[in-house]
């Protein structure tokens, strides 16, 4: 596939607007993923992208060609859906080659008895046939290819619904949470599974799902939206150690993200009345926001920034999450520890907790990310 341009994309349904002028980038062979809450907007965008809906203004371009008020059969794009969509009554085999015989055999050369008989429906059976084929395996679903779908699990319909959409070999593949159906062991088997076709296909993927463990995991870049709009477009990892606003910090990352008031009285910010640093910019907004990662925070008995009793305790073998009721004003903060500091995470033990400010992301009162403010990599006190 060629790039993919999606330019100030707009969708009302009546008086409701779902989509608010997005744009968005797709580059050949990428992997990218649409997440956000319910009702944000990402599965009326990926149908925009199909062809299943039409955008209120806006326009959709695949290789520089607009694709705008295409059918969604010329687009050559394949969608796989949360349901699977499989026909009960047929094999996989038949499952898979349903497209591939919509698209290149006329009506009576699909006539059960009928078409038998035609020597070029006969080569077209075969061409299908092998296609079919060809996508089984690389899906491992070979020795299935008999089944009906009543006799498959849930992953292994999952992967019928990808070979139907593998055999069209498409300009892009769109897939709408299909991973919602399954169990959460299933769930981690098939993105893996998800992520290895990807890799050897190099084709275009973009997938839509509110998982963000999903999101992480598997794309190249993620675009996360909310209330409409795109929020952010950038590769895991800038998503999660860099956001552009408060809400891409809050919801992706799981605990979440530690949200603290701070405030700027001259060129020192303060927490809770605690001093952290004093070489902040005079000319920053006076009441600011701090997001702190879980494992920003660690635990310490000399000259804590932060005080609090431990009300909750998560044990997951490998890390402990402990929320903490800050002694400032009651509010929680998650840390997440290691096993090796269990004993001091007790039930309603006192703890005193301490960060580094460079892991620091700071936001203004209306949610979007400070980076111009920098914050100095030692306390006040201790630069004195």
């Amino acid at each position: 596939m060629s790039d993919l341009h999606i330019a100030s994309v707009t969708k009302l349904f009546g008086e409701t607007s779902v989509l608010k002028g997005v744009t968005l980038d797709v580059k050949d062979g990428e992997f990218i993923s649409l997440v956000g809450p319910s009702g944000c907007g990402k599965s009326t965008l990926l149908r925009i992208i199909a062809g299943l809906e039409t955008p209120t203004t806006g326009t959709i371009a695949i290789g520089g060609a607009d694709v705008t008020q295409l059918r969604a059969a010329d687009r050559n794009l394949s969608m796989v859906f949360q349901s699977y969509a499989l026909y009960p009554h047929l094999t996989v085999a038949e499952n898979i080659a349903v497209p591939l015989q919509m698209r290149q055999m006329t009506a009576l050369q699909r006539l059960p008895l009928l078409g038998g008989l035609l020597p070029s429906a006969r080569a077209q059976a075969g061409d299908i046939a092998q296609a079919v084929s060809h996508a089984a395996q690389i899906l491992e679903i070979a020795p299935l290819l008999d089944r009906k779908p009543g006799q498959l699990s849930g992953g292994q319909r999952q992967r019928v619904a990808l070979g139907r959409a593998l055999v069209r070999d498409p300009a892009a593949f769109l897939l709408d949470e299909p991973l919602s159906n399954l169990d959460a062991k299933l769930r981690v088997q098939t993105r893996t599974e998800i992520a290895e076709l990807h890799r050897r296909l190099q084709a275009t993927f973009i997938y839509v799902t509110h998982d963000q463990v999903e999101a992480m995991t598997m794309s190249d870049r993620i675009a996360v939206m909310m209330g409409g709009e795109i929020l952010q477009c950038a590769p895991p990892d800038v998503i999660y150690e860099d956001p552009d606003d408060i809400r891409v910090a809050e919801f992706i990352g799981s605990p979440k993200i530690n949200i603290l008031p701070v405030e700027r009285n001259g060129t020192v910010l303060t927490v809770f009345d605690q001093v952290l640093s004093a070489h902040f910019s005079a000319d920053s907004p006076k009441l600011m926001q701090m997001g702190l990662r879980p494992e920003a925070l660690r635990l310490t008995q000399t000259a804590p920034l932060l005080t609090g009793r431990v009300v909750h305790l998560e044990n997951l073998g490998a890390e402990i999450f402990a929320q903490v009721a800050l002694d400032s004003n009651g509010s929680r903060v998650t840390l997440r520890a290691i096993p090796a500091q269990r004993h001091s995470l007790g039930l309603g033990v006192q703890v005193g907790l301490s960060f580094d400010l460079n892991s620091v992301m700071l936001f203004d009162a209306d949610g979007a990310r400070l980076r111009k403010a920098e914050v100095a990599a030692t306390r006040a006190a201790e630069v004195a």
